[in-house]
């Protein structure tokens, strides 16, 4: 099955093109909000490179920007899900720019307890020593 984002960035797949250049491009979702996606193919995160990464971030802060003003939006909130696990069902990596006003019924949830400290300091100490083999 062809990748519905590479169709719409390849011109073969209806879509609101909002901006492109050479790296990314902006469309916005069948739910109504911009969705920053680069151009090139990458699944996920795990294949993306620094520049592009770059690139999707300076954009969607640009988006959130427009959007700001084009909405009176009270704020905006990024969402880039990576994986099936974290609900990614488009699997071309994206970005959400999702405008947010006060009382809306957008409903982002997630465990906030604390964790205890036994277990981050394992967990701190093995992402410092995977982190820095990766640099």
């Amino acid at each position: 099955m062809a990748c519905i984002f590479c169709e719409i960035a390849a011109g073969k797949a209806p879509a609101y093109i909002l901006f492109q250049n050479e790296t990314v491009l902006v469309f916005l979702s069948l739910e109504g909000h911009p969705l920053v996606v680069p151009q090139r193919h990458f699944a996920g995160l795990d294949e993306l490179d620094a520049q592009t990464g770059a690139a999707i971030m300076q954009t969607a802060g640009m988006v959130a920007t427009a959007l700001r003003d084009v909405t009176d939006c009270e704020g905006v909130n990024l969402i880039l899900s990576d994986g099936q696990a974290a609900g990614q069902e488009v699997f071309h990596l994206h970005m959400h720019v999702k405008p947010r006003w006060t009382d809306d019924r957008v409903v982002l949830t997630w465990d906030t307890s604390t964790t205890p400290a036994i277990e981050r300091t394992a967990l701190a100490q093995a992402l410092k020593t995977r982190l820095a083999r990766l640099v």
